[in-house]
């Protein structure tokens, strides 16, 4: 503490100026994950926002699908033929909502360990095989549309790209696991 072998010490370091030494760069992203370092880090911080509002996220999500497309409710047994208010009081309705939304969370919270995040992917594929991989694309729309509405005035040009790509990642390795490929 202002002895002066350790003034002598930091002197020897490197940095006697008085400044810390600049830190090193981080490592790249894993070549696999289509975003830069910097749009990895602005995905998982946006992010942040989303898990906050899991059930809401998930639900609207799921509901703008279902406007979208009827057909992918009627592929849900419990759901075919309830109305939107009907489906937002649905116990069963929200858990798959959030179970979605669970997948992509755990995608944002292992894009340091790609090899996780793929594989859950393509398990996730593979559990849903019967589904026509043109059906589970039609998910991109709508999830952009309510992440787009939660993130509000943080959702800009660069966001949407960070999340067109995130999502296309998604949905291309689960779509692989569909197809066993």
């Amino acid at each position: 503490m202002g002895c002066s072998s350790s003034t002598a010490d930091v002197k020897r370091g490197g940095y006697s100026n008085g400044k810390l030494p600049e830190p090193s760069a981080p490592p790249p992203p894993d070549p696999r994950l289509p975003l830069t370092a910097r749009q990895k880090f602005s995905l998982e911080k946006s992010w942040k926002a989303v898990q906050r509002n899991m059930e809401e996220v998930g639900m609207n999500t799921l509901l703008r699908l279902f406007k979208e497309d009827p057909s992918i409710q009627d592929l849900f047994p419990s759901f075919k033929g309830q109305t939107e208010h009907q489906l937002r009081n649905d116990m069963g309705f929200e858990n798959q909502a959030v179970m979605i939304l669970n997948i992509f969370d755990e995608v944002v919270e292992q894009l340091n360990n790609l090899d996780a995040a793929i594989s859950l992917l393509t398990k996730t594929g593979k559990k849903h095989s019967m589904i026509d991989p043109d059906m589970m694309m039609k998910f991109e729309k709508p999830f952009l549309e309510t992440v787009k509405e939660t993130l509000e005035d943080r959702y800009n040009e660069k966001i949407e790209a960070i999340y067109i790509t995130f999502t296309k990642f998604v949905l291309d390795h689960v779509i692989t696991g569909m197809k066993g490929t």
